[in-house]
């Protein structure tokens, strides 16, 4: 099969990192390049042994032997040149941000959907060796369940690449529009490796001050990702006295996850401020230390290798338009949130009215909030319901052996006793008996020699296995008694996921 012929439109210093993956690659070769700069066309033609130059962006999309195109522009120059390139019957890949606005973003996808072609919004991040290592190790349970990100982003006054006076130029226009070098631009690295390891986000609020009127430096932004309990931050630093060791852009970032049973952490990314492994893992109480390839080109042929795969039929492109998508939302939401001096929700961006939208919001996380703070304060059930509740207390007692959680049993061969509303009219007993390998409900009896017996009423049961309500808070608020080890009792809520 002949090679697909790949062409850049923009061989500027990012260029260098996308042509990496091009070279010697069996399947895909670099064909031709676009630039309007005479000097840049002909310094790169001459460097990579590439034959076909073109000044015109037109003129490139008319060869009818160039299959695919990497757009490597500024962003605002993204949408026009994406949407031509698929209307010529090219596959593209756009660097990342993939545009402004996801009004812009939403015609290059429907343009993507009626051409046919693949496209992709090229993000290194999501290729990075050292994350995607994270990711399978987060994914194995190496810190069981993930619960908060922080990443640290420090960029310095010296070290790494000299930038053309040309790139500073469109980046200065891009901050004054209120799209950050850090918080926008690089910002979309940030928020791809978080929404890498953990997910779409929800929510952000974003602190963004600058220095000089140029650089949105410090900044902080927090966010909560979508539906489990994950919460991210990241801090944005610039020094300018500072000397970053980089052979590429004059910073870096290190990152951690925090997990209910461990710490995860990469080290490093676009230079080597830090030393050492390049990614830990402390759980059961001892480091265990990775390497993986850290150097940060690797995530652009990474990249590469899966535009070249995703036009011959074997990955899926990514980020896809929806994915990158999101991730220009969160961008938007970012500088929204530091405006606005709010909390902004990653969905109003779309809502027909986003204030209206995000009141609504609002008032339910309130809601929500103070139905959590109402149940610690009283967590007995009450109304019209608990007499229903309470006829459900031994139905669900029973169902607890489906609900066994090997993981938490380990080395426990046990049993325990619950003893709902001795007093009452219909009292019930259980014995319930623990191994490592499952458990066993007995209705009418109590254990003889118990590691705990658990006394409450049979609503306030029935209201803990449903989860409505906590075995920690039952007991603080003397609504739940525990005779024996104490301490077992939340080793049970484990074992039974209450």
């Amino acid at each position: 099969m002949a090679k697909l012929k790949i062409a850049f439109a923009g061989c500027g210093r990012i260029s260098d990192l996308h042509r990496l993956g091009y070279a010697d690659d069996p399947d895909a070769e670099l064909y031709a390049l676009c630039d309007p700069d005479k000097a840049t066309i002909e310094r790169r033609a001459a460097e990579w042994g590439v034959g076909k130059t073109y000044s015109s962006f037109e003129d490139l999309l008319a060869d009818p032997a160039v299959d695919a195109v990497e757009i490597l522009t500024p962003q605002l120059l993204h949408e026009e040149m994406v949407v031509a390139a698929l209307r010529a019957g090219k596959h593209v890949s756009v660097q990342k941000p993939m545009t402004t606005s996801l009004a812009s973003a939403d015609r290059m996808i429907a343009a993507a959907a009626r051409a046919g072609r693949i496209f992709k919004v090229s993000e290194n991040y999501a290729f990075y060796p050292p994350l995607l290592l994270a990711k399978k190790l987060l994914d194995d349970g190496a810190i069981g369940e993930p619960m908060t990100a922080r990443i640290k982003m420090m960029s310095g006054g010296s070290g790494g690449w000299a930038i053309p006076d040309s790139t500073w130029a469109w980046r200065l226009k891009e901050y004054a529009a209120g799209r950050g070098l850090n918080t926008f631009d690089h910002g979309h690295h940030m928020w791809s490796a978080a929404w890498l390891l953990l997910g779409e986000f929800d929510r952000v609020s974003a602190w963004v001050d600058q220095i000089n009127g140029i650089v949105d430096s410090p900044a902080v932004v927090q966010w909560k990702h979508r539906g489990e309990k994950r919460y991210g931050q990241c801090e944005f630093q610039y020094g300018k006295e500072l000397e970053v060791p980089s052979p590429y852009y004059g910073n870096d970032e290190w990152f951690d996850v925090s997990g209910s049973s461990g710490i995860l952490v990469v080290n490093r990314c676009t230079a080597r401020v830090k030393e050492g492994p390049v990614v830990g893992v402390y759980s059961g109480g001892a480091w265990k230390h990775y390497e993986a390839e850290s150097d940060w080109a690797a995530g652009f042929v990474g990249s590469t290798k899966n535009f070249i795969a995703a036009i011959l039929g074997r990955e899926e492109p990514r980020l896809s338009g929806a994915e990158a998508r999101h991730i220009l939302a969160m961008d938007l939401a970012v500088a929204k949130s530091d405006r606005s001096g709010r909390t902004v929700w990653i969905d109003e961006l779309d809502a027909a009215f986003p204030r209206l939208y995000a009141a609504g919001r609002a008032r339910a996380e309130r809601a929500a909030k103070d139905e959590r703070y109402r149940l610690l304060a009283d967590s007995e059930p009450s109304g019209a319901g608990t007499g229903a509740l309470a006829a459900r207390s031994a139905e669900l007692t029973r169902a607890l052996a489906g609900r066994f959680n090997a993981a938490a049993a380990v080395g426990l061969d046990a049993e325990i006793g619950v003893s709902l509303d001795r007093d009452g009219p219909a009292p019930e007993a259980y014995r319930i008996s623990i191994t490592p390998t499952g458990a066993i409900v007995e209705e009418g009896r109590l254990p003889e020699s118990p590691l705990l017996v658990l006394r409450t009423s049979k609503a306030l049961w029935a209201s803990i296995l449903s989860g409505k309500a906590h075995i920690e808070t039952a007991y603080l608020h003397g609504k739940l008694r525990i005779d024996g080890e104490v301490a077992q009792s939340l080793r049970i809520r484990d074992i039974f996921k209450l």
